[in-house]
Order: C-alpha cells, then sequence, then structure tokens
C-alpha cells in the first residue's frame, strides 16, 4: 500500500487559512453582513452604496467619483474600476468610510456584501 503526501496542497491550505483567519480578526469581522446586493448586467445603483454597479463576463465594473469616498487597495474610483473575482475564493475588499465593501462571486453569480465596523 502506497500513501501519497502532497505537501503543498497541505501548505496551501494552510496559508489560505491562516490569510482567512486574519481576515476575519479585522475590523469588519461581523459574521454576517448588514447588506447584500446580487448584481446583474444591468447598470444600477445600490442602497447605502455609492457608484453604479454592473457585471459583464464576469467582471465587476464600477462607476464611482472621488467623492463617493469609495477606495479599493487605499485608492479613492474616480471613474470605472474593474475587478475580476474568482468563483467560490475569498472576496475582493472594498472602502467605504468606515465599511467593507466585500464582492463574492459564488455559482457564477456576483454578490456585493456590506460589512459594519466591528464594536
Amino acid at each position: 500500500m502506497t500513501i501519497a503526501i502532497y505537501p503543498s496542497a497541505d501548505t496551501d491550505w494552510a496559508q489560505w487559512h491562516t490569510r482567512y483567519a486574519a481576515r476575519l480578526r479585522s475590523p469588519h469581522s461581523g459574521p454576517d453582513p448588514i447588506a447584500q446586493h446580487w448584481i446583474g448586467e444591468s447598470p444600477e445603483q445600490l442602497p447605502g452604496l455609492p457608484g453604479t454597479w454592473w457585471v459583464v463576463d464576469g467582471r465587476v465594473f464600477i462607476a464611482a467619483k472621488p467623492g463617493d469616498r469609495l477606495d479599493h487597495d487605499g485608492t479613492r474610483i474616480a471613474g470605472i474600476e474593474i475587478l475580476d473575482p474568482v468563483d467560490d475564493a475569498p472576496g475582493i475588499i472594498l472602502r467605504h468610510d468606515e465599511h467593507a465593501v466585500e464582492i463574492i462571486r459564488r455559482n457564477g453569480q456576483t454578490s456585493i456584501r456590506v460589512h459594519a465596523p466591528a464594536d
């Protein structure tokens, strides 16, 4: 009997789990979002969020002005931002004021989750 061990898979999972656990301890670590919006191909404004949001071929388009205070990777969105979330992977995090805005893909559908700051 031969037992195959895949150390890279174990290491990859352990690294992912460490990053995920750290993310849950972030200031936006509430277990449930305070809002969730499923978005489609037609541009739409989402309640409580700035900008206009839509999806084309799995890519998320966000049209926002600097005054909307919507940031991605520490940079204010000014114009159209195109993001490419991966199905069933951890979400892409944006910031709006004190809220975390998470973009996720599940089963080919795109959702926007809004997380309140932790108390």
